[in-house]
């Protein structure tokens, strides 16, 4: 994907500024020159250097660096793949972003609105073919509806019949039309009664572009979290008592474990007075159950306040946001900023020496490191990606340079998925993307096993990306050092959008004409 160039925004919001190149220059520590080069978009630029541009301007910093804008215009490739239009190249994507984001925004969301109502049509559709109380009420229906046609044609049709006749006739239509509004009227009733029936992808996408947005890192969810972990004590010894004291001396509510009911992972069942968390989850997932219980009261107010946003446009939106930004609160509570970060760079980002020193589990220690965003105190910058064995994809999160997919499937040659090949271990790639561009992925396939008899095992993979430039900061980039090629593994987003000629896992064809050819790639994976 090409980068929004970001140059030509520090230029304009300069110039609506009245400060010279040289003025500015000297303000954040770099020479004229140098500036030049950015605002030509000839020098790339990140991290403290860009905050300090935006400080100087005093300018949002992700309205700056185009990190939403880069989002929409992977958005906006993504969304036009399925018409696999040879002329349409991701590049024209970027500049329609970078001239007119509002138009760009807009088709995104008739897009969505779209889907919503492909899905809607699809349960709808399932519901009708499946649900027994559905299947006769159509029947009911339908049967009506041909009844009351047949005798309106009678009517229609015999206009010398007798009086009594068409009487009789006309009293039948009434009966018929009266007992077919009944059957609609039930019908309706049947599928307002189950609202889950018609799930939207709405709430989850809106959650993920808030998320986005705000990098995310919210610096008052890590500020309430090292108050509250001050108040409590030291965690790191006893942490399960600690919290369980709190919830049930502060907020009069106890912990209950029973056997079934809570699937694994997804955490615990609660009311005002109780938590319920299964009996078998394992110990850190039962640390952040109850952190999550701890902090969504203790920090009720302020994840209200942050999930009233104008990116969250329904109810559940903030209520699927407001469960998201509870987890990242109980994870700043576990896993304290400064001493977690301290570790990852001691660590070298060692997800299993992290597990063991925090007592966290590999997803929850993945999650935190994707948040290590604090101006000043930054860590490696991390994508993130899970999917399950079907090819799944969810939680993802983009970094400059490295979309994560939102509509339809990651490439399969990404870690994601071979790692499904060695569960419960790590697995490192240096990927190398159509434009050359250099990526450590970084994946773990975590397999749990059922807890009983007649239980599920659950599978999924997980995956951190990172630019291949941080290799040096990061232990798995260690097997990558010598920077040979043949260590590289070529790769795409998708299929739909991948250049790359003879690829033998290729699903699809490209929507990217070949530069020579004029042609489209076509899938190689037919025997």
């Amino acid at each position: 994907m090409a980068r929004i160039p970001i140059g030509e925004r520090i230029r304009d919001s300069r110039r609506e500024r009245g400060v010279t190149q040289s003025a500015l220059a000297q303000q954040v520590g770099i020479s004229a020159s140098y500036l030049n080069l950015i605002e030509h978009d000839k020098r790339m630029i990140g991290g403290a250097l860009l905050k300090r541009l935006a400080d100087a301007l005093n300018v949002d910093l992700n309205r700056l660096s185009g990190t939403e804008d880069a989002r929409l215009a992977q958005d906006i490739v993504e969304m036009t793949r399925l018409l696999s239009l040879p002329e349409l190249d991701e590049r024209s994507a970027v500049k329609l972003v970078a001239q007119s984001p509002e138009w760009a925004a807009a088709v995104r969301t008739l897009h969505q609105w779209y889907r919503d109502a492909s899905e809607t049509a699809l349960a709808l559709s399932d519901r009708l073919s499946q649900d027994p109380a559905l299947m006769e009420l159509s029947h009911a229906v339908l049967t009506k509806i041909t009844a009351i046609r047949s005798f309106a044609e009678i009517l229609a049709q015999h206009p010398d019949l007798a009086p009594e006749e068409r009487l009789r006739f006309s009293g039948i239509i009434a009966s018929e039309s009266d007992l077919l509004g009944s059957s609609a009227r039930s019908m309706i009733t049947l599928l307002e009664g189950t609202p889950d029936a018609l799930p939207s992808s709405s709430p989850a996408n809106e959650v993920e572009d808030f998320i986005i947005f705000h990098r995310n890192h919210f610096p008052e969810l890590e500020d309430a979290a090292s108050e509250l972990r001050q108040s409590l004590g030291d965690l790191s010894v006893t942490p399960v008592s600690v919290i369980t004291d709190r919830l049930e001396e502060t907020h009069g509510v106890s912990v209950r474990f029973h056997r079934g009911g809570t699937p694994l992972g997804e955490g615990a069942a609660s009311d005002k007075h109780w938590i319920l968390i299964d009996d078998q989850a394992l110990p850190p997932s039962i640390r952040f159950m109850q952190a999550r219980a701890l902090v969504d009261r203790e920090f009720g107010a302020l994840l209200d306040s942050l999930t009233d946003d104008d990116k969250l446009t329904t109810d559940a939106a903030r209520t699927r946001g407001r469960r998201a930004l509870a987890n990242y609160a109980a994870g700043a509570l576990l896993f304290p900023y400064h001493r977690f970060l301290e570790a990852a760079e001691n660590q070298r980002y060692d997800i299993e020496r992290l597990n063991r020193q925090f007592d966290g589990s590999i997803e929850q220690i993945a999650h935190r490191l994707v948040t290590l965003r604090r101006p000043g105190a930054e860590g490696v910058p991390f994508a993130f990606l899970r999917a399950d064995p079907a090819g799944n994809i969810s939680k993802p999160f983009s970094i400059s340079g490295l979309r994560m997919p939102r509509f339809g499937g990651a490439c399969p040659l990404w870690a994601i998925y071979s790692a499904f090949a060695r569960p419960n271990r790590t697995v490192a790639q240096l990927a190398t993307m159509p434009n050359g561009e250099h990526f450590l992925f970084i994946a773990h396939c975590m397999m749990k096993q059922a807890a009983a008899y007649g239980d599920q095992a659950t599978t999924f993979s997980i995956m951190l990306g990172c630019d291949a430039s941080y290799g040096d900061r990061v232990v798995y980039g260690d097997g990558f050092a010598s920077g040979r090629n043949s260590l590289a593994t070529p790769v795409g987003t998708n299929c739909r959008s991948c250049s790359r000629q003879n690829c033998r896992q290729r699903a699809y064809p490209s929507i990217i004409s070949d530069s020579e050819s004029g042609t489209r790639t076509a899938p190689s994976n037919v025997e």
